[in-house]
């Protein structure tokens, strides 16, 4: 499980780096205070970027979140920008190893996310963690397994 979160930083760190500064926090900040109103579930689809990656804002909480969807990733991960803006209570002080890897010691500390949400998915009593030197918050298994389906067809993917 250690493993799995190990090449989930690394995977998160490298996108965060590779992800247009200019589009790096820009949906989240401009929607920070955006409450949902109730939607009906409905198929989410997302192109993938030049990066290769797919990503997607979701409501965390009730706040908006810029997220890559990491299939690889167990839990759901925040940048320590993104915890702060969802108002959690961490402390990098108490950070501890929650992985290790080639680069050494991945530190982080977890969190509880009352609930996440994509066009009208809900998922609550989410775990999350806070990763120090994670560049862009990572929407894990623990979200995805939720979801009726997550297909990925060439350049599209889509979270049912």
């Amino acid at each position: 499980m250690r493993g799995a979160l190990f090449i989930m930083i690394v995977i998160g760190s490298a996108i965060g780096f590779l992800w247009p500064i200019e589009k790096r926090g820009a949906p989240a900040a401009a929607a920070a205070d955006t409450e949902e109103t109730y939607v009906k579930p409905h198929d989410t689809t997302l192109a993938r970027a030049a990066n290769g990656h797919f990503y997607a804002d979701a409501l965390v909480n009730k706040k908006m979140i810029h997220f890559v969807v990491d299939t690889g990733a167990t839990d759901v991960a925040l940048t320590i920008d993104d915890a702060h803006l969802l108002g959690l209570k961490f402390d990098p002080a108490h950070f501890e190893v929650v992985g290790t890897g080639a680069s050494g010691a991945v530190m982080g500390q977890e969190v509880s996310l009352s609930e996440v949400s994509l066009d009208g998915k809900r998922a609550y009593g989410i775990k999350g963690v806070v990763l120090q030197g994670l560049a862009v918050s990572l929407l894990g298994q623990n979200y995805l397994r939720q979801l009726h389906g997550v297909q990925i067809d060439g350049d599209t993917m889509t979270l049912r």
